[in-house]
């Protein structure tokens, strides 16, 4: 699916997944890093042009490669999918990043960027996710960005190492946006934005 959405803020760019960025995306992936996600791990960088490839294919996925503004590094990838306009919905995954950026702020961006898209210029009343119960990390992510917790769907997928996944469901609804929102500029800001009218 081509798509021409750029996103940009706080010192890092969401900018469409390319084929340019498959060599810099394959150096920051690994097995471990890869586990809870659903397809195959992409091996070197004819593994992650087939990646990019299958996600440009897709007709309900809106991908991105994640860079910093300062430099152009690429450091990971993240995706809209199955957005419908009916029903005014969309859910946010596919997400990865190198492993010199965990607990930075790149998480919280990039989060706070396609919520705000999704809401604000899409309109949905609902952003969903879900997570691999297995993959704890994101797990603790989810919660700290304040999404519901909606259930586990037991036996949900395949998981690329053929094993069978359970998966966390969270949800944003549209009502539940503006707290969200105050709590990721708050981390972002690194400032109690409840205090901050001109903000909140």
């Amino acid at each position: 699916m081509e798509h021409h959405v750029h996103l940009d803020g706080h010192g890092f760019r969401l900018e469409p997944l390319a084929l340019s960025h498959a060599p810099a995306l394959a150096g920051i992936v690994d097995e471990a890093m890869w586990a809870g996600m659903s397809g195959p791990l992409p091996v070197g960088i004819p593994g992650m042009v087939e990646y990019v490839l299958r996600n440009q294919a897709a007709a309900d996925v809106v991908a991105f490669a994640v860079l910093r503004t300062d430099t152009g590094e690429v450091v990971g990838s993240t995706a809209f999918r199955d957005h419908s306009a009916d029903d005014r919905r969309v859910e946010i995954g596919r997400t990865f990043y190198a492993r010199s950026t965990w607990g930075t702020l790149v998480n919280p961006v990039a989060k706070w960027l396609m919520l705000q898209h999704a809401f604000e210029v899409w309109d949905v009343h609902r952003v969903g996710f879900r997570v691999d119960v297995r993959n704890t990390r994101s797990l603790a992510a989810m919660r700290r960005l304040g999404a519901y917790e909606e259930g586990v769907m037991r036996a949900h997928r395949t998981a690329w190492d053929g094993s069978r996944a359970d998966s966390v469901c969270f949800s944003i609804l549209a009502p539940e946006w503006p707290g969200v929102e105050l709590g990721l500029l708050g981390r972002i800001l690194g400032t109690n934005v409840l205090a901050m009218p001109d903000i909140a």
